[in-house]
């Protein structure tokens, strides 16, 4: 979508939206027609609005959140790749592996 349609969709002005992406909040798209957003810009943008009026966060707060949800996406992209890689070892690595996955939760827990 456009910038006109995703600033209409979440209700917010250009000067907001300028700050969003200079923080790197948001990183839409550059196309020969201009930004281009996606559905995860449109969730990101909610993200943020419930920061700032729902919460109360203020810019530097709104930075950490989101420098969190992005930590928190790339650990999840790590994970499933690891997950897929031990899933095309051998049934005997498999296994080791959630042995020892369990052994060191049950060390954790204690």
């Amino acid at each position: 979508m456009n910038e006109s349609e995703f600033r209409l969709h979440l209700q917010i002005e250009t000067s907001v939206l300028e700050v969003w992406i200079s923080e790197g909040w948001l990183v839409p798209e550059e196309t020969d027609q201009g930004r281009n957003f996606r559905e995860a810009d449109i969730a990101r943008g909610r993200l943020i609005l419930d920061l700032d009026r729902a919460m109360g966060l203020n810019e530097p707060g709104v930075d950490v959140v989101m420098d969190l949800v992005d930590q928190l996406h790339s650990l999840r992209a790590t994970l499933r790749d690891l997950t897929d890689a031990v899933c095309r070892q051998p049934i005997d690595v498999q296994e080791h592996i959630l042995s020892e996955l369990t052994r060191v939760e049950s060390r954790r827990r204690r």
